[in-house]
């Protein structure tokens, strides 16, 4: 039987200066607007499966969540819910034949870290972004992706190729949302 090829969304918030957290273990929780996290909800709800980096499950464990986790380290199923697998083993269309005989993959959200989004970016495999960018500088931390150079936020996905779609300001302290595609 031949599947439709998965859809990936990557939802993701950064500070003014293009960092998506000051280290490896900074939740965006801790520093994101509650308009962010609502939109977070918002996506994570409609998802079939979050895909992620151990440390960004780890940062933010949720058992109950249909997660697959990118690892070199671990491998299979860990908890019913939660794959485990090497990103150098797997392909995109991979993740959703592993997963089907649980839960279809068929809408996937991408929440980093940044070795994650360069994954999904390598495999042209990032189908819509949800990029929320707030107020606030970090200076250092961890980027969105590697091989990234400068600091503004929405010019590292227009870089790209990616376009806007969308634009809104959030509240009152600046943040700011897009909606974006390839």
């Amino acid at each position: 039987m031949v599947r439709a090829f998965p859809q990936f969304t990557l939802t993701v918030a950064t500070s003014l200066d293009g960092f998506i957290a000051r280290a490896k273990d900074d939740a965006p929780q801790t520093w994101a607007s509650p308009e962010e996290q609502a939109l977070f909800f918002r996506d994570v709800e409609a998802a079939d499966w979050a895909i992620m980096g151990r440390n960004t499950h780890l940062a933010a464990d949720k058992p109950q969540r249909r997660r697959i986790i990118f690892s070199s380290k671990t491998e299979g199923w860990q908890r019913p819910n939660q794959l485990w697998c090497d990103p150098a083993e797997v392909t995109p269309r991979d993740l959703s034949e592993r997963v089907s005989d649980h839960t279809p993959l068929q809408n996937g959200l991408i929440l980093g870290g940044t070795r994650v989004h360069d994954w999904f970016l390598q495999h042209a495999a990032i189908h819509k972004v949800h990029l929320t960018i707030e107020p606030a500088t970090f200076v250092n931390g961890q980027p969105v992706f590697s091989d990234q150079k400068g600091t503004d936020p929405l010019r590292i996905f227009t870089d790209r190729g990616f376009s806007v779609l969308s634009r809104s300001t959030l509240n009152a302290g600046g943040t700011e949302y897009f909606e974006l595609a390839p």
